[in-house]
């Protein structure tokens, strides 16, 4: 595949536990195709607030839409539906004659709890295991009956711990929960931890009150190849320069909300 068409094409995020972990990966193929449309869903549904008092997101998609987008019949939609919900992937609430039902998704149950612990409580142990999960460092080479981590991997630990706490002090009207923490950290394992905490400060001296903020800045540096913190910081520069009132990402000016990027569906 040309990097072209990696730059220009749409992908669907799917949460690799509905292939890998008990039970959900005895799911049948349209429940976690299903799953995954929903899951991609969440950008349109926070773009448009779609979410409770307590901050829960829900979605529209209607049987037709799923039969569309999956090509298949109704009762295969319904089938898939009941499978999602046996495994607690889904909650479909009613809203009256005429008008299509909210979607509601959870994680896993063990992600919903556990999942990313050590960027709370976790002990250096499980840091290892969940950053090797997270980020992909090779821990063949590592002794697994000593309980400490290198230098290097502590660093690393501490870094995504300051990146959790930093989004949450960007933004403190979010509510944690395992999907936030997934998205951090798949924005720091594309950007690393200098370009997203960077990101972050930005976003804070901006005064930006939607983490659709620094999706905004992540689409920008995507489509521009900026993969590191000196180029970040020289696009930043050059446009302080060139316009110094306003804001590259957002004009603070106008009234109108930010807008999601076209990458985000999260937060």
């Amino acid at each position: 595949m040309h990097i072209n068409e990696v730059k220009n094409n749409a992908f669907y995020q799917f949460p690799q536990w509905l292939l890998k972990e008990e039970p959900y990966k005895n799911l049948g193929d349209k429940a976690k195709l299903m799953y995954m449309l929903l899951f991609d869903r969440r950008t349109l549904s926070i773009k448009n607030k779609w979410y409770d008092d307590d901050g829960q997101i829900y979605m529209y998609f209607t049987n037709k839409q799923f039969m569309e987008e999956l090509s298949c019949s109704e009762p295969a939609i319904i089938k898939a539906k009941k499978e999602l919900t046996k495994f607690g992937l889904l909650k479909e609430v009613r809203q009256g004659i005429n008008r299509p039902n909210r979607l509601y998704i959870n994680g896993t149950k063990e992600s919903s709890v556990q999942e990313l612990n050590f960027l709370e409580v976790g002990t250096k142990e499980s840091s290892v295991q969940e950053l090797k999960k997270v980020k992909g460092i090779n821990t063949n080479n590592i002794n697994t009956n000593i309980s400490i981590l290198s230098n290097q991997q502590q660093e690393e630990v501490d870094e995504i711990r300051k990146s959790y706490d930093m989004f949450f002090e960007a933004f403190p009207k979010q509510r944690k929960n395992a999907f936030i923490q997934q998205d951090i950290l798949a924005d720091i394992n594309e950007f690393g931890t200098e370009l997203y905490q960077y990101a972050l400060k930005l976003a804070m001296t901006n005064e930006a009150n939607y983490p659709s903020y620094i999706e905004r800045i992540f689409t920008s540096w995507r489509n521009e190849g900026i993969t590191t913190l000196e180029q970040a910081k020289e696009r930043q520069s050059k446009h302080s320069n060139s316009k110094p009132d306003k804001d590259y990402f957002f004009n603070k000016s106008s009234n109108a909300k930010p807008k999601f990027g076209p990458a985000c569906s999260k937060y």
